[in-house]
């Protein structure tokens, strides 16, 4: 209850920036609770307000009695929550870049994350939409 408290105080979320305003582009993508998880008592301790990661850490004061909640918060380019789509992420990192493929650039999308974060299926959704894209945007002939 501590932590839903400690989200309704966090601001806003930003709107997200396309990736082809910068050089390199930095951004996390959280995943949701595995139902497994949430049967074992886990309890989610992540935010992502863009451009933010939020974790709320619960403690106790030095008293022994007096619970509350240690944000500590981290900074990205964009952030995407768990109610974000991999769509979105593709809208706002990848899509925007792609015509430069055409003009000899280089677009490199590197997912890093522990074992069973969803890195393979991001990348998976994200591929599938830049294949799409891409057969759109060719030149005829090409």
């Amino acid at each position: 209850m501590m932590i839903d408290e400690e989200r309704k105080k966090a601001p806003r979320a930003l709107n997200h920036v396309s990736s082809n305003q910068m050089q390199i582009c930095v951004c996390v993508r959280k995943r949701p609770l595995f139902e497994r998880e949430v049967a074992n008592g886990e309890i989610d301790s992540v935010s992502c307000p863009n451009p933010k990661v939020v974790v709320h850490e619960p403690k106790v004061k030095v008293d022994g009695i007096t619970k509350f909640i240690n944000n500590s918060e981290f900074n990205f380019d964009n952030t995407y929550s768990e109610k974000e789509s991999s769509n979105d992420l593709y809208k706002f990192q990848i899509k925007d870049l792609l015509p430069s493929l055409f003009n000899n650039g280089v677009v490199t999308l590197f997912a890093y994350g522990q074992t069973g974060s969803g890195k393979t299926f991001t990348v998976t959704a994200a591929t599938h939409d830049a294949v799409h894209d891409l057969f759109k945007l060719a030149p005829a002939g090409t």
